[in-house]
């Protein structure tokens, strides 16, 4: 049955790719090989067992038992733990040993001086294991079983926070239920993560596993269905071989104007966002986040650790809140128009980039090809760890764009940017959804130049919001198109999610235009299967105002994710 349903779900992402997987990645900027299927996950999912426990239970060990078993049957790369490691260059050893002692010098500094303390004073023993003569691989994920004392937690071992994952295999907590609620799990799932300083939890009991990663997502699955290997590559490989990868600001031009928040232009959009936020805060779509220094991390050495793996973020929000700036439709051309002056587009693939960087590709729709000039992007949005549903304009506004393939940001102008400043996990699925929507209502206005998709989002721009819930299918806001459920589970922020974001977005539009219902488009909902949804939508208000008048049709968690 897993078999049947991998080829199908293969087939599914075949056809939904319209546009190569070259050419989606060439309009994000992705440069990096990116594997889009559980199938080609698994090749690069190795994976070593740690030795270490302090306390494992039967269900652990039954569930151990059953996992490397799993991992057996779908020829998953295991490497003994003795041959997992690396050895540590000698001047890479100790430029790290320096920048330790020195961190403590600091720490010292500002303490007798009655400075605040920006940094954790390091023990000497700490110190030795970081600059420690070994480290694990590269692209390894280390599966524990049980507890782990503070020496051997593996996370203070991996030679890199994106390309080594850990996975902590516990018993089923005691105040977790069927009935709990996504808060519940969110408070429960963050403890885990801080305790034994992990990046995905696999709680189990006799019956069941359930799995937490990032994502705040809390997928249970019952041991006996029959269904293990399925779960383990649909669950557990795409998380560690997609992992969360907050994006930095070397990746982006940083423009060195500010915007005007009062202008025109500016000023009706944060208006809008503003009036949306309030709105959304009403259906409490939007948790509060958690602070790393509240969670219960048994080192300070370990909040240290989690806040390099979050690019030094203070914490960790859910879902977030933007608009898409009004924007000028791409010139759509027929490929014949297109190739009286370029002779040489499209020879070898669907996209072409001209003389001066300009990105074209080529579609097929109603039996047409037209080329599509990729569009530059704006949108509006906030800083991570902004209070999303009561942000402050002065100090939380991030303005971001996509030209060429580049990243761009800016800032309100007089603005002083402190370290606080960092864009939001979903940015690329941000400026993925933006670029697919001038895209569409580019298509559009070539075949109608009456839609009211095109003509309204040119002149207000258009709403991009995501939080951790589902839509009810009954109760879909009309106009909308709705894709994603058979995409493998990764985690957020990874170029995955946005390459499923644009390639989708774009099948599920043609099919709304091949069964002509392109007059009533609005919009659509991609889903990340144990994440959450990006809805597009006219207007932020709108959307918000339609989901308190319906306050079923969607909430937080994993409700509607199957209905």
């Amino acid at each position: 049955m897993c078999t049947f349903l991998n080829i199908f779900n293969m087939l599914k992402l075949i056809i939904m790719i319209t546009l190569s997987q070259n050419s989606i990645q060439k309009i994000l900027g992705i440069n990096e090989k990116v594997y889009l299927t559980k199938e080609d996950m698994s090749k690069q999912f190795i994976v070593t067992f740690s030795p270490y426990s302090d306390n494992k239970s039967l269900n652990i060990n039954k569930f151990e038992k059953k996992l490397r078993e799993s991992f057996s049957r779908l020829n998953i790369k295991v490497v003994p733990y003795d041959d997992s490691w690396v050895d540590v260059p000698l001047k890479k050893r100790i430029n790290r040993f320096s920048k330790y002692l020195f961190n403590n010098v600091i720490w010292y500094i500002r303490k007798i001086t009655g400075m605040s303390e920006i940094n954790f004073y390091l023990p000497l023993e700490t110190i030795k294991i970081l600059s420690g003569s070994k480290r694990i691989k590269k692209g390894i994920c280390v599966v524990c079983f049980g507890e782990h004392s503070l020496k051997q937690l593996q996370m203070q071992h991996i030679s890199s926070f994106k390309d080594n994952s850990i996975v902590t295999i516990v018993d089923f907590p005691e105040e977790i239920n069927e009935s709990s609620t996504f808060n519940q799990h969110f408070d429960v799932a963050m403890k885990l993560f801080a305790y034994h300083m992990t990046n995905i939890v696999i709680s189990v009991d006799d019956k069941k596993m359930m799995v937490y990663n990032f994502n705040a997502s809390h997928p249970i699955y019952t041991l006996d269905d029959d269904k293990f290997d399925c779960h383990i590559l649909e669950t557990l490989i795409p998380k560690v071989v997609a992992p969360i990868s907050p994006h930095r600001l070397r990746e982006f031009k940083i423009l060195k104007d500010g915007f005007n928040p009062n202008d025109n232009l500016h000023s009706k959009v944060i208006k809008e966002l503003a009036e949306g936020a309030r709105m959304f805060a009403k259906t409490n779509l939007y948790p509060s986040g958690k602070k790393i220094d509240d969670l219960p991390f048994r080192h300070n050495l370990h909040k240290l650790i989690g806040k390099l793996h979050l690019d030094n973020r203070s914490g960790m929000s859910f879902g977030f809140l933007a608009y898409q700036m009004p924007f000028n439709l791409s010139e759509v051309y027929s490929i014949d128009e297109f190739r009286v002056m370029y002779q040489d587009s499209f020879v070898s693939g669907d996209y072409y980039v001209n003389e001066i960087g300009k990105i074209y590709i080529l579609v097929n729709i109603d039996n047409k090809e037209i080329v599509l000039e990729v569009p530059e992007v704006w949108v509006m949005t906030l800083r991570s760890g902004s209070d999303k549903t009561n942000f402050n304009p002065a100090k939380d506004l991030i303005k971001l764009g996509l030209v060429g393939g580049t990243m761009y940001m800016q800032y309100p102008s007089g603005l002083k940017i402190s370290s606080e400043y960092k864009p939001s996990f979903d940015t690329k699925v941000i400026l993925a959804h933006a670029v697919g929507n001038v895209m569409i209502a580019s298509i559009l206005d070539y075949f109608d130049k009456n839609n009211k998709f095109s003509n309204n989002s040119k002149k207000n721009g258009l709403s991009i919001s995501h939080w951790h819930g589902y839509f009810h299918p009954k109760q879909i806001p009309h106009g909308l198109t709705m894709y994603g459920l058979s995409n493998p589970h990764v985690s957020c922020s990874s170029p995955q999610s946005a390459v499923y974001a644009l390639s989708g977005k774009l099948v599920a539009f043609f099919d709304y235009f091949k069964h002509n219902k392109h007059d009533e488009y609005i919009g659509d909902i991609h889903i990340e299967p144990h994440h959450g949804i990006n809805v597009s939508y006219p207007s932020l208000t709108e959307l918000a105002e339609y989901i308190l008048n319906n306050p079923d049709s969607t909430v937080l968690g994993n409700k509607y994710l199957n209905n």
